[in-house]
């Protein structure tokens, strides 16, 4: 069989490397599988006072543009780039594909900009509107919704093919595609040689957390759509019937002081830590020194920290949420609760918390179930969905 030609691909994704969601830390470790397998690889994104110009980054060359920062955003910043200057990156980068992860500003010219060229364009479902808009007010947000939605059907629209990252989140969008739109489910994947059981150092000791107490874990961004208050609150339930427990919360964003707050008015202390950002090596730590994972989200269109805790040998407690994809990763490995319950949160986590060998026994099923999400497959779907763009 004939080898597939090396691509020349433009990921199109704003903050690129100051920015933690997951949809960014998904489109570098796309980047850096796919530059491994002989592929170039850009990014376009946005400027900011750590990264103020273009240049190399993780291996890669990254195209920064003057940029805004967004609201509430806890460092977000749109990338405000010319079509002109778009096109003149992609004529001297020689580019096959253009590959939209987020539709944010960037994603709106690079369109543009690769259409006008005739530059074949593959579009990431990332985004939805439960994780744009739970801040605005309540009768906005059916009006923002439909906006928003009416804009990926128009980005979508330009795209030769569609990529979505769980079966749900195709069944919730896949209205906003022309019926004869191409488009395939490709998980985020985990790493599992980055990820997986290990030891967790000292990591206990840097960031003083208790060494014999069962360790609840959440990781992700502190926005409206996480619910972290419903962990939060599900605390005292628990603690009247397991006083020997601690809650650690990593990750940044606007609802941090209110947070913090809840945790002071309901007398938590030191039941509930508030890590902060922390690097890559601390967060695998984390989920390694954790008893049990938790995802309270209202709203995902996969849950790449879910495969993280999976890939950890961790048993995993989530929100039954109708919007989230993360319910299905449920499955023998842990147990769902109400959506926005504290006290049905409390009601299943004491189920792992007073039975080691049951948080043992469904920490060994998530790690099996883990090894179905191989990165390593995604890349390869992600290679055929750009060769079927280019019709090759």
């Amino acid at each position: 069989m004939t080898e597939k030609k090396r691509l020349n691909i433009a990921i199109i994704c704003d903050p690129i490397g100051d920015y933690k969601a997951g949809v960014l830390v998904s489109a570098l470790r796309f980047g850096k599988l796919l530059s491994t397998r002989g592929h170039k690889v850009i990014y376009i994104g946005s400027k900011s006072p750590e990264h103020p110009d273009s240049g190399p980054y993780q291996g890669m060359m990254a195209y920064r543009f003057r940029s805004l920062p967004l609201p509430k955003s806890g460092g977000w910043r749109l990338a405000l780039p010319t079509i002109n200057e778009i096109k003149e990156v992609l004529r001297k980068e020689r580019i096959d594909v253009v590959h939209i992860f987020l539709p944010m500003s960037g994603a709106l010219v690079a369109v543009k900009a690769a259409r006008s060229l005739k530059v074949k364009i593959v579009a990431h479902s990332h985004s939805q509107p439960e994780n744009l808009f739970t801040d605005a007010p309540k009768f906005a947000q059916p009006l923002l919704a439909n906006l928003w939605n009416r804009y990926l059907a128009w980005i979508y629209g330009k795209a030769e093919i569609v990529i979505y990252p769980s079966e749900l989140a195709r069944e919730l969008l896949h209205h906003l595609c022309r019926k004869d739109k191409p488009s395939v489910v490709i998980s985020n994947g985990i790493d599992t040689e980055e990820y997986g059981p290990q030891p967790v150092g000292d990591f206990l000791e840097r960031f003083k957390l208790s060494k014999g107490s069962v360790k609840l874990l959440f990781v992700g961004r502190l926005y409206p759509e996480k619910s972290v208050g419903t962990l939060i609150e599900a605390v005292p339930y628990i603690i009247k019937e397991h006083s020997d427990v601690q809650v650690l919360i990593i990750g940044g964003g606007h609802q941090r002081p209110k947070l913090e707050n809840l945790a002071d008015n309901l007398k938590l202390g030191d039941k509930v830590r508030f890590l902060g950002m922390v690097s890559d090596e601390d967060k695998i730590a984390a989920y390694n020194a954790c008893d049990i994972f938790v995802l309270p989200s209202l709203a995902e269109l996969e849950g790449m920290v879910v495969l993280e805790a999976m890939a950890c040998a961790k048993p995993v407690l989530i929100s039954d949420a109708r919007m989230s994809a993360s319910r299905f990763f449920v499955d023998g490995n842990g147990f769902l609760f109400v959506t926005g319950d504290p006290q049905d949160l409390a009601r299943q986590a004491l189920k792992l918390i007073s039975n080691e060998s049951l948080r043992r026994d469904m920490g060994e099923r998530s790690l099996v179930m883990s090894q179905d999400y191989d990165i390593q497959e995604s890349a390869n779907k992600m290679e055929q969905a750009y060769y079927s763009a280019l019709g090759l």
